[in-house]
Parts: C-alpha cells; structure tokens; sequence
C-alpha cells in the first residue's frame, strides 16, 4: 500500500493558525496527579501507553475551552497522496505550551529516566514539537489509513527531527464517546485479522513511533458523542 501521508502542513511550514496563542487552562491538579508508568503494548515496541497522564477533571476543563477555539473542517476531498480526514482541528505554533507540557507534567522524565523505554526515541529527547494540534471528531468523522511523516525544525536554537507521535485523548465511554479508536496494521495492509486496536481513555497518552517506521494506522468512525484529542511530536536533537 502506498504511503499516505496524514495530510498535516509540515512543521517547519509557515502556519495558518492564529498567532496569538490560547489561554491554556492551567494544570490543575499540579501534575502528574500519579505515578506515571510506560506500558508497551504486548504485539509492537512501535506503540507506548500512558494511562491517567491528565487526571479526568483536566480533561474536562480543556474540553470546555477547546469548544471555545476557532476549529476548522477539514476539507472532504484530500489532496493527492493524502489520506481522507473528516474532523474539526485547530491548530497553533506555541513553545512556551509544548514546553509546559514537557517540562512541567512528568513527561520529561518519563521519556528520559524509564530504563524500559528509554531506548526507543531514535536520539536524544530534546522536547515537544511546538506545533499544538487539536482535532474534535464527531459522530460519522473519522480519519482513514495513513502513515505521520518525521519533521525538522529547530528547537530553542537546536536542530531536531520528530520520532514519535503524542495523542492525548481527552474523551472517551465515560464521557459518551463510541467508536474512534486509533487501530494501527503492522504489515502495511488493512487486515482485521492483524489490526491492533487502541480504545480510547479520557487522560491516556499513546505514543506511536513515526516517520520511516511508521505503522499504517487509522482513527475510527465516531458512533456517538465526541472525541477530542491534542497532538503534538517528540522531538530529538539531529
């Protein structure tokens, strides 16, 4: 199957988001709210999860003011070579919140100081990738198989590539959100027999590896309700 690609503008690209950038809520509770332990999923080293990363009260308040942002559509008719996404995103270059994110949450020594994970980033951990996506998908939205491409840009004067894909899932059955798991296919192929399907949890962080090792994968038609997500990429020093 060929490589489709996400259909997301490169990282270093001029963006269209606005320039101003939002007014995170803060993290409340203080974080991490619990000891944050890895777990490599069983059928691949290509997938980590982080379960309670945001406790489910954080979750909501960023759900009330993400309603708040300008999201847009995204267009029905992909561009060659990309695959079909049908969601509301919003997106923003925004350091100072890639930074709080890493530095202030346990991620930061998660990634660095967990000897059963440590291995895997592909360099040195530098940080998070500044730019902030945010995708909403409502009922019958989905996001078809496709492959996340590796950026470059320059991180606080620092030349780095990204290796991984964050997801941060913010909804799930608990708050009515059916459907939408993120399904990836180990063999470059859709197969129901091969697929390894990720459910969603409000406040767990997945982590896929990205660029030339990237699993074929695919975000799940919504049944019913909303599933929101903030995306950004680890980035490591080139």
């Amino acid at each position: 199957m060929p490589k489709a690609k996400s259909s997301k503008p490169s990282a270093s690209a001029p963006q269209a988001a606005p320039q101003v950038a939002p007014s995170w809520p803060m993290f409340k509770p203080p974080l991490p709210v619990v000891q944050l332990y890895p777990e490599l999923h069983p059928a691949t080293s290509n997938i980590v999860l982080v379960s309670s990363f945001f406790p489910r009260s954080l979750c909501r308040d960023y759900v009330a003011y993400l309603k708040t942002l300008p999201l847009q559509t995204t267009p029905s008719k992909p561009k060659k070579g990309e695959a079909v996404r049908v969601n509301d995103r919003f997106q923003i270059n925004d350091p100072g919140f890639a930074r709080r994110l890493w530095d202030t949450t346990g991620l930061k020594e998660l990634i660095l100081e967990d000897e059963s994970i440590n291995s895997l980033w592909g360099g040195e951990p530098i940080g998070l990738n500044p730019n902030i996506r945010i995708y909403r998908y409502s009922k019958g939205q989905y996001f078809d198989c496709h492959y996340d491409d590796s950026n470059y840009l320059m991180l606080d004067s620092v030349s780095v590539k990204t290796t991984w894909t964050l997801l941060l899932y913010l909804t799930s059955a608990a708050e009515g959100c059916i459907g939408g798991e993120t399904v990836f296919y180990p063999h470059d192929r859709k197969s129901a027999a091969e697929e390894i399907a990720v459910s969603l949890e409000t406040g767990m962080l997945l982590l896929h590896k990205h660029g030339d090792d990237c699993l074929l994968h695919e975000g799940r038609e919504v049944q019913e309700g909303e599933k929101w997500v903030l995306r950004t990429d680890l980035c490591v020093r080139r």
